[in-house]
């Protein structure tokens, strides 16, 4: 059996269908056409089972949102997809291995637009660890970036060397991790990257700075490479467990930097001011320079500091997970401020002025303590969310 001939049979069937879907007026209803042509392609029966196909927009843990993405490829056993509507779906990052950005003629305007539809997914990636707990096995690695890729079923006025160039100059302004992982159009070629060794760079941690996009032809094989090239990237991309219930309190780009438990203050000093306060940028950044440049502690550590004891019923994995504590006045804690005068050197502080006031912001995926003392004025500002919690 000549499976190269099947498919070729099966890219000439969508470019009828394509065809076909010039007969409809509106616009909308040809772009459906296009992206549900390759849908079907895909769904029937062409994709492992574990993989659930979809297409709309993809949501962050940080209340960010990607661009609305022709096809999704999701894991469908760790995570979902959210059904807003018989049209419309939403899908959490973490269930997210891979885009398809489905075009009629692929313009050098269209790449851009594709281009960065594909960096707006990637970027949604919490920098974190996935923790993957199996009944004897707990595995641990980096979270993936989703795949993205570019299905074309034509050219418009160019070639396959200018958008090789449009790429070129698209990548040099943008880092190799917001790359795309490869473009096809049909019964032309591919464009994908290649580097030091042998063979194609198609997957996330082969692009980086040297790898070079190139031009394959491919001609009637080009849906062939395009769906071989896809199940690769699906197949070696394990986004592992979701955590779903950081949506419901979702953390925020702040700066630099993903953040958590930040955004709750109320005025200590003027009780009848119901306004609501953030840390700012700068507090943040200050916070995590210096503990970072002190080191990590853990939890076992901090509460032996805070309170000179250990909590009761605290599992060992949260009092051993590692944390950072900002304290450069050496303020003291529970333990201490409970001492006998002949055990003090210094005069009794207050309790505000100690460990035990403390308060704790999570910041890409760490946790922060510090007690409330060292916070100002000049370290908060108002939230753009004030509604949410009047």
């Amino acid at each position: 059996m000549d499976v190269r001939r099947i498919f070729r049979t099966v890219s000439n069937k969508l470019l009828e269908d394509f065809a076909a879907s010039g007969e409809i007026a509106h616009l909308g209803l040809r772009g459906g056409f296009r992206e549900s042509a390759l849908f079907d392609f895909l769904k029937d029966g062409r994709l492992p089972g574990r993989f659930g196909l979809g297409s709309g927009e993809i949501i962050g843990p940080a209340r960010n949102v990607s661009r609305q993405s022709d096809l999704v490829i999701f894991d469908a056993l760790n995570g979902l997809s959210l059904m807003l509507s018989a049209s419309a779906q939403v899908f959490p990052i973490e269930s997210v291995c891979g885009t398809v950005e489905v075009k009629s003629k692929l313009s050098k305007t269209e790449l851009v637009i594709a281009l960065e539809n594909i960096k707006s997914v990637k970027q949604l990636t919490p920098r974190e660890n996935v923790v993957d707990r199996k009944v004897f096995i707990t595995t641990t690695y980096v979270r993936p970036r989703p795949f993205g890729m570019i299905f074309a079923y034509g050219l418009a006025d160019n070639s396959l060397q200018s958008l090789l160039e449009n790429l070129r100059d698209w990548e040099a302004d943008n880092p190799p991790e917001d790359w795309p992982n490869y473009i096809a159009v049909l019964n032309e070629g591919v464009i994908t990257h290649h580097g030091t060794g042998f063979g194609e760079k198609i997957f996330n941690d082969d692009l980086k700075v040297g790898a070079c996009p190139y031009i394959k032809s491919a001609g009637n094989d080009t849906l062939f490479q395009f769906y071989l090239a896809l199940l690769d990237l699906a197949g070696n991309t394990h986004v592992g467990p979701a955590q779903l219930r950081r949506y419901y309190e979702p953390a925020e780009q702040v700066g630099p930097f993903v953040v958590r438990n930040h955004d709750k203050l109320r005025s200590a000093m003027n009780p009848d001011d119901k306004r609501v306060y953030r840390f700012n940028l700068d507090f943040i950044k200050k916070i995590v320079a210096w503990a970072k440049a002190n080191g990590a502690t853990t939890h076992r550590d901090f509460f032996r500091q805070q309170l000179g004891t250990i909590p009761i019923g605290v599992d060992e994995a949260y009092l051993n997970h590692r944390v950072y504590l900002y304290n450069p006045d050496n303020l003291p804690g529970l333990n201490e401020l409970s001492a006998g005068p002949e055990h003090r050197s210094n005069p009794l502080p207050s309790l505000e002025r100690s460990l035990v006031s403390s308060h704790w912001i999570e910041v890409d995926g760490e946790t922060y303590y510090f007690p409330m003392a060292y916070v100002t004025d000049q370290d908060t500002e108002l939230t753009e969310r004030i509604h949410e919690h009047l």
